[in-house]
């Protein structure tokens, strides 16, 4: 009987006190300072990747890859101020909006990787088809490996598009209750999911 009363009341513990720490506020209060402490370090990580990207790309000739890191850079710091400004230090911030964006900025990133990948296996298919342009094999590798990185670079034009729009209704917003209302902010998680299930 002792025993199974001790089990009871372990199960009713492990159920109850996360709830009652969520319902306390503690969960958000950690989530603020997760980001506090996270925000400046993932910017400044962000940001020499960027560089680096940029210069891959333009060594590569791929003029819409280095326009691409260039805006996700304004981007980046854009959402920094925000951030900087407006939320930490606060006791209410919208996490959703916060982690969301963010995600979204580093499967940008990771597309920009993969442009660059992409654009090193062009170059060398580049010079195979040079000493014989009549290897139908290589012709068709090309235009695959073109087509990738259309898609790659037009995934991201569609990224930060969603970025930009999701930032202009959080800067007009005056309240933290309307965070999750915003019209863009479905589409901003949409993409999120999209690039968690692509493994990026």
């Amino acid at each position: 009987m002792l025993v199974a009363a001790y089990t009871a009341v372990a199960a009713l513990a492990t159920l109850t006190v996360p709830a009652l720490y969520r319902l306390a506020g503690f969960t958000l209060a950690d989530e603020v300072e997760w980001l506090e402490s996270r925000e400046s370090e993932d910017h400044e990580k962000m940001l020499a990747r960027l560089v680096t990207l940029e210069g891959q790309l333009d060594n590569l000739g791929i003029e819409e890859g280095v326009r691409q890191t260039r805006r996700l850079t304004a981007i980046l710091d854009d959402y920094h101020s925000v951030v900087e400004t407006r939320f930490l230090g606060k006791k209410h911030s919208p996490m959703a909006y916060l982690s969301t964006a963010r995600r979204v900025q580093k499967h940008a990133i990771e597309n920009l990787n993969d442009v660059v990948a992409v654009g090193h296996s062009l170059a060398s298919i580049s010079r195979h088809d040079a000493a014989d342009n009549t290897d139908e094999k290589m012709q068709t590798l090309y235009r695959d490996q073109s087509e990738r990185m259309d898609n790659l670079l037009t995934e991201n034009r569609q990224l930060f598009e969603a970025l930009t729009d999701t930032a202009v209704e959080v800067a007009n917003i005056s309240s933290y209750s309307d965070y999750e209302r915003l019209d863009t902010m479905a589409r901003l998680v949409s993409l999120s999911e999209i690039a968690s299930r692509s493994g990026k």
